[in-house]
């Protein structure tokens, strides 16, 4: 059963014992939205039975901040009436290599599953800033938010003051960095933007503990900045990086080491081809 981590009137978070894991269910007036559905059989069926018991005769709205694996894995265990995805998921060419993780995850740990696995089909299709969704009284805006994966958005619940950021902002990890350090960081200046322009309070982060309050997002938004900054600097001038003050800072070293590792050969790559520079 997947725990409950914030509950309010309005919002839901449950999180995962997998790697902190979060899925939110909004409900308004109008509407019930959920967002990244995962992990385990058990704490999806959590979930699913949670939206049935205060779903009503509302429809049920199904988005995705990004096609990770471990986001986009409960799926097919529900049946909404409209699925949200950014452009770049909705056309990602590799598709079965989503599915394929899943599968391995699954066979590794002997995971049986009452629904099939299969990647989401979008129906409303996020392709630039600021595109809006309305159901009634309530406003969704979306925002493409690059540089974890090239296919990552944010989702701003107008009403509410809520973002919900998918992996970026995260209390228990650091930036991963699968695509680009150089859009990672635009993706956090837009940040500010985004804020300027909806006015939220409260972010949700696709792993570890929400931020509810400006100041604490905020502090994340200077953290990863910080991050990035001080890699980039060790890369660029060979100087070591105080990696033991990232491990007193995050809680699970062991796993962090191989994605610090994996942002330095990314980030190594990028300084190489002139992509950065600590003149910039």
């Amino acid at each position: 059963m997947s725990k409950i981590v914030y509950k309010d009137p309005h919002i839901t978070v449950f999180q995962s014992a997998l790697f902190q894991t979060n899925s939110v269910v909004v409900q308004t007036e109008d509407a019930i939205f959920l967002v990244d559905p995962c992990w385990l059989p058990d704490e999806i069926a959590s979930i699913r039975k949670y939206v049935l018991d205060i779903q009503g005769d509302k429809p049920l709205f199904l988005l995705f901040t990004h096609s990770d694996y471990d986001h986009i894995i409960g799926y097919r265990a529900f049946k909404p009436e409209k699925v949200f995805l950014s452009e770049a998921m909705a056309n990602r060419t590799d598709k079965e290599t989503v599915l394929r993780e899943i599968n391995d995850f699954d066979q590794q740990y002997y995971i049986q599953r009452s629904y099939p696995i299969e990647y989401p089909e979008g129906d409303f299709i996020v392709f630039k800033n600021g595109a809006q969704f309305r159901h009634g009284n309530t406003r969704l805006t979306f925002y493409l938010t690059p540089g974890h994966t090239p296919d990552c958005m944010m989702i701003i619940f107008w009403q509410l003051g809520l973002c919900v950021a998918g992996d970026y902002l995260s209390d228990v990890e650091f930036p991963f960095i699968d695509q680009s350090s150089v859009a990672y960081e635009e993706t956090l200046n837009l940040l500010l933007q985004i804020h300027d322009r909806n006015w939220f309070t409260r972010l949700i982060p696709g792993h570890g503990n929400p931020a509810l309050s400006l100041s604490e997002w905020l502090g994340r938004r200077t953290e990863s900045l910080a991050y990035i900054y001080a890699l980039r600097e060790s890369i660029a001038t060979g100087k070591e990086l105080d990696e033991e003050s990232l491990w007193e800072r995050y809680p699970f070293p062991k796993y962090l080491k191989e994605a610090h590792a994996k942002n330095r050969a990314l980030m190594q790559k990028e300084f190489d081809d002139g992509l950065w520079s600590l003149q910039e």
